[in-house]
Order: C-alpha cells, then structure tokens, then sequence
C-alpha cells in the first residue's frame, strides 16, 4: 500500500468542530485526510466515502493506543500538520460521582497529546520544505475562574502549557500553536434561560460556529512567523 504524504491528521472528528475542519479540508483538496474517532456515527462513512482515512482508536485504553502509535508510520510516510481536537467536557460534580474522568481528561488533553507529538515528529520532518504545524484546541476560560470546572481546565491550561514547550523544542522545523475557544455552538438540548445567559457573558454576544476555528487552523498553517501562542478566539469572555 503506497503510504499518505504530506497528510494532516485530525483527532476526534467524528463530529462537531472536528467534523467541521475534516469537511473543510476535504473541500481545499490539497493534503490527504486522517482522522480518529472513539465511537462510531454516520459521518464517519461519508468522510471514509470522500477518501478520509478514518481510524477508531480509543485514546483510553492504553493498550489500543499504543499500537495505534506503532501502526501509524506503515501507512503515512509524511504529515503536513497534527490538529489536536479530541477532548472531553465534564464537571467536578461529575469527577465526584465517577473520579476515574479526572484520569481521562488528564490523558485525553496531556497525555496523549504528548505522546503523539513525539512518536510523530519524524513524520513531520519527513514533510515537503514548506511549513509544519501541531496545534491543539484548549479553551478560553483556562484564563478565567470558573470553580465548577477546576479539573477540566486544569487540564487544558496544562495542554496550553505544553504546547508552548513543544514549539521551543521543536523550533524552527514544526511551528506549534494553541487554539483557545470560547463559546462556539449550543447543544440541542440546551435551555433558552442557558443560551441567554451565556451569550450575555461575551463581548460579541453570538453563536459563531465551528468556522471560526477552522479559519484560526487556516490562520496558523499559514502564517510563517506564529509560534508558540495560544489563540483566542472566544467573543471576548476573557475580558468580561
């Protein structure tokens, strides 16, 4: 099998944000796809049908990633860019009632996100001439208190950390960023009472959607001279 050059790869873009940059690179046409995915959706057949390489990994078993990391090079010869986007959401109040999901943010936002970045180095020196990029998606609020989620955005706050450290090592050869967004888009579920009230918390008092992140992604990958910030795009919460 002819291995992928130059391909970008995406964690945890079975949906939303991650979804929404799959689709976008599909419709730029210039690097090849791969994605990772825990559970199974709909769209994960529609991307594998557009020529996405879709891989089901489960970052939690450590077992399966760690085989996952040594497989990878068979098929890819080169990266172009890492998008670290795989991520979980909970609340202290949820780590009470089961503790192991402080673990899995820990490894879901550090730890993997570490390993990664060093197992795939020599792919993305193995890149054309032109730029390579790593960047992550933390999250605004890291800069903001915000008591009920002490764990999760500790975690983020540690990625963020990170990635600054990764692009001083790697430097000038990869340019390594930080994504921090802030409110993108609501859950169905979500209440009218909700919606208002944390619209009424950002300076630019919209739902923006995913676009804003993948026009951040677009920003880094072609910018020359950005390295090792963290990019908030976020309406402005951090200042209110």
């Amino acid at each position: 099998m002819k291995k992928l050059q130059n391909a970008v790869l995406i964690t945890g873009a079975g949906q939303r944000v991650g979804l929404h940059l799959a689709k976008q690179f599909l419709k730029e046409h210039k690097y090849p796809l791969i994605i990772t995915y825990r559970q199974h959706r709909p769209e994960i057949e529609w991307l594998r049908c557009q020529g996405v390489r879709c891989e089901q990994v489960d970052f939690d078993n450590e077992q399966q990633f760690s085989q996952w990391l040594d497989d990878f090079s068979s098929s890819v010869g080169s990266l172009r860019a890492i998008i670290h986007n795989a991520s979980i959401w909970v609340s202290d109040r949820e780590i009470e009632e089961f503790p192991q999901l402080k673990k899995q943010l820990w490894n879901i936002h550090v730890d993997v996100p570490y390993q990664i970045n060093h197992a795939f180095y020599p792919l993305l020196r193995n890149g054309s001439k032109g730029m390579r990029d790593i960047i992550s998606l933390s999250d605004a609020h890291c800069e903001r208190q915000k008591g009920e989620y002490i764990a999760y955005l500790a975690s983020k706050s540690a990625l963020q950390q990170q990635m600054r450290q990764f692009a001083s090592k790697f430097a000038p050869d990869i340019k390594v960023n930080d994504i921090a967004p802030g409110l993108l888009m609501f859950h169905a579920h979500d209440s009218q009472a909700y919606r208002e009230q944390r619209l009424a918390a950002q300076l630019l008092p919209i739902e923006p959607g995913p676009e804003v992140i993948w026009q951040a992604v677009s920003y880094l990958m072609n910018s020359p001279y950005t390295t090792g910030v963290s990019l908030p795009v976020d309406g402005g919460v951090r200042l209110v």
